[in-house]
């Protein structure tokens, strides 16, 4: 795999240093040291590209997104870190004046070594992301588990699966119109499953009184009967400050409104109907969407506040919700 590259050529090229230190009489080894490291900062330029397109390209798990995002964050400092010493080593090999200076070779080592620390970091993290988490590996297809119905909070999240189509309305905050704005049935569907559908008589925003930082939050839908917006919300602090991905006809946009401007970081085209499965996750400075498995969003942006997490609605018609969670990052 092309992520062993650059860990490969820039341990190497930390050996052959030292040892052209040491073994001053070989003159050919700090050429072959400076090509290593040129060779080294080149590939992790190409890897850090690669590598965000693999990370974008398959479906990450609540539990691994926070290592994801700290994964992201190392390879852009090590990316960065490299690639200019690779242009500093080759610059001081250049020079004449500075090529044999066995004290400056010295120096830039221990720079180099210092590096190096992001190197590890980095590729650890890629490392538990793949042999704890699984991200990237191929996994059975889970099998549909009974789930007792309703809103269950715990410390790391909540998950409620529609019992009433009354009861739910005394559990959440309303910050926008109210149990009196939206109409709601239950559906009993074809595989004996319920679903709360709700038709909004004006635009409704509801949320669960539970504060969560870094959070992902996931919505089952069907909009087959619904012309509109719907909005998984995270990070809601009231109706003027909060973080979405709005689902609205055939695009998905994430952002976040501020002190009421609102302002859309990434949007995409979707396709399909039916049941979808919609998930937002917010975790530092990294924001991402999903249909099903794949990332459609995947904006970046100053790190939000605290706050809860819930669902606009506005439109006309009617939306399905089969499930909606918050989980903790």
């Amino acid at each position: 795999m092309i992520v062993h590259f650059p860990i490969a050529l820039l341990v190497g090229a930390l050996g052959a240093d030292l040892l052209s230190l040491i073994l001053r009489r070989w003159d050919w080894l700090r050429p072959a040291t400076v090509a290593l490291y040129v060779a080294g900062g080149a590939s992790a330029v190409l890897t850090y590209f690669t590598g965000t397109w693999a990370a974008d390209s398959v479906s990450v798990p609540a539990e691994a997104q926070s290592v994801l995002t700290e994964h992201a964050d190392l390879a852009w400092w090590t990316m960065w870190f490299f690639g200019v010493y690779a242009l500093v080593r080759l610059g001081a090999h250049a020079w004449s004046r500075t090529r044999d200076l066995q004290t400056l070779q010295g120096l830039l080592l221990l720079v180099a070594l210092g590096g190096s620390y992001l190197l590890y970091e980095t590729g650890d993290h890629g490392a538990e992301m793949v042999y704890r988490y699984g991200v990237g590996v191929q996994q059975p297809e889970p099998k549909q588990t009974s789930v007792e119905p309703g809103l269950t909070v715990g410390s790391g999240g909540w998950q409620w699966q529609p019992q009433s189509d009354t009861a739910w309305t005394e559990r959440m905050r309303w910050l926008e119109g109210g149990p009196s704005a939206v109409d709601a049935r239950l559906d009993t569907l074809d595989d004996g499953r319920v679903a709360l559908a709700l038709t909004p008589r004006s635009p409704v925003t509801f949320v669960v009184p539970d504060t969560l930082g870094a959070a992902q939050v996931t919505a089952e839908l069907n909009r087959d009967d619904f012309n509109g917006t719907v909005e998984l919300l995270h990070h809601v602090r009231d109706t003027r400050n909060y973080d979405f991905l709005a689902v609205g006809g055939g695009t998905a946009r994430q952002g976040r409104v501020a002190d009421g401007a609102r302002t859309v970081s990434d949007e995409a085209a979707i396709d399909g109907g039916g049941w979808q499965t919609f998930r937002a996750v917010g975790d530092g400075t990294h924001f991402r969407g999903y249909l099903g498995s794949e990332l459609v969003t995947h904006p970046h942006g100053e790190a939000a506040a605290p706050g809860t997490v819930g669902l606009r609605i506005d439109g006309s018609g009617t939306v399905q919700l089969r499930r909606l969670t918050a989980e903790a990052l």
